[in-house]
């Protein structure tokens, strides 16, 4: 792959390449879960969860930004470069949680993937969960990585049809600013279960993971750093921005809607709801949103898997290779594939599923974020490539911001209990 000349004039196609890797970053982390969860969290807070963006944002940025250099700058997953410099355990450890978010997540996208596929059949959803299994591993097994990743790529725009969505209500632009602008925080165990699934869904696991992987896959180098980082900003931004109007959405149309709470919900009992967004067109925003997305993030989630795992297991194996020569690897993504799938027969609710798994990527999320931070502090790993001050305070921040709301929501639902 050529290296980019900086200092030549760059075409407009240029700026498609540098931002295609994090583009799909963003939109993968705007997967069914990340949608179904921003519009519950507006459904649950309306607009008083708004503000977080300006918390999220830079800590997204800061965190994938990390994970793109020590990509670059090392040529190794994340979990061989903890395995490396802190010990087989922990990376057996990081891989254990990886698989355990992951899964879920990948299940619970799955589940309303095919939830939505029952609001135009008719037939149960369950009947849809290995069919698009079956689709997306054949999809990653037959063809390279270049081919899917532009798939990925093309497909991302699908999420805008959330923006759209919003402007089609005429919403109260004053009231959204000031709770955009003006923090609001309630300490009770709904606003604090919404934030930790906001932190999660947002701050996910498998995209420290995959945004590692993805930098080897497209053979960076160090040249490639600055540009990388571009990229890295671009598509968090992207992402940010769609999950602040899907969160708009649920808060216009969802907050106080009678007879609805996050165990109830159907994918029909949602789209339904957001009937005045689009009118008859309803069903099908939601559904291409929901598909499109899902496209875009189970492939990711079922190769950051296959990823983390062959790295722990110490496989030479990658997408690059055929069927006959990475068998371990493809097996990996056909147990998670699978698993996620199971998941949804334990009687959970799609759209609730969709929401608690990302409250648990809220709770472990922060012990990979530990990992990543020390990594890319480390000069005998990064060299001249670590972290500056900011990205250590907002790095920290992060952590210590995901703790504390998972802490503070423990004790408001264990304390009634507790008397």
């Amino acid at each position: 792959m050529p290296r980019h000349q900086h200092k030549k004039r760059r075409h407009i196609r240029d700026y498609f390449v540098l931002t295609k890797d994090g583009v799909i970053t963003g939109a993968a982390d705007d997967d069914p879960s990340g949608i179904v969860t921003y519009i519950q969290v507006g459904a649950l807070t309306r607009f008083s969860q708004l503000w977080l963006i300006f918390l999220t944002l830079p800590m997204l940025i800061v965190v994938e930004e990390m994970s793109a250099r020590v990509g670059v700058v090392t040529k190794k997953g994340l979990n061989l470069v903890i395995e490396d410099h802190f010990g087989r355990g922990w990376a057996w450890l990081a891989m254990i949680l990886v698989v355990i978010c992951n899964t879920t997540t990948l299940g619970a996208d799955m589940a309303g993937m095919a939830a939505v596929i029952e609001l135009f059949t008719g037939i149960d959803f369950l009947w849809w969960l290995v069919p698009i299994a079956l689709i997306i591993l054949l999809i990653l097994i037959r063809e390279g990585y270049a081919l899917v990743s532009r798939v990925l790529f093309i497909i991302s725009p699908i999420l805008l049809v959330y923006i759209v969505n919003v402007l089609l209500t005429k919403p109260d632009w004053i009231a959204i600013a000031g709770a955009t602008v003006i923090p609001s925080i309630k300490l009770n165990a709904t606003f604090l279960s919404a934030a930790v699934a906001l932190f999660g869904t947002t701050i996910s696991a498998y995209l420290l993971f995959w945004q590692t992987n993805e930098e080897i896959e497209e053979n960076k180098t160090i040249d490639d750093l600055k540009d990388e980082a571009w990229g890295v900003r671009f598509g968090m931004i992207f992402a940010s921005v769609v999950f602040y109007f899907i969160i708009l959405a649920g808060g216009i149309v969802l907050y106080g809607h009678v007879g609805l709470n996050v165990n109830t919900w159907s994918a029909a009992d949602i789209a339904t709801a957001l009937r005045p967004l689009a009118g008859k067109l309803s069903y099908v925003l939601f559904s291409i949103g929901i598909l499109g997305s899902g496209i875009v993030a189970v492939p990711v989630l079922a190769l950051t898997t296959a990823y983390v795992v062959r790295d722990t297991l110490k496989w030479k194996e990658d997408m690059s290779d055929k069927l006959s020569k990475a068998r371990g690897f493809y097996l990996v993504i056909g147990l998670s594939l699978a698993l996620g799938a199971l998941l949804s027969l334990v009687g959970i609710r799609p759209m609730a599923m969709l929401f608690y798994s990302q409250v648990l990527q809220g709770v472990l999320t922060p012990v990979l974020l530990i990992f990543l931070i020390l990594t890319s502090n480390n000069k005998t790993i990064m060299g001249r490539h670590t972290n500056g001050v900011w990205a250590n305070i907002i790095g920290w921040a992060t952590v210590a911001a995901m703790v504390g709301l998972s802490v503070a929501m423990f004790w408001q639902l264990l304390a009634p209990a507790g008397g």
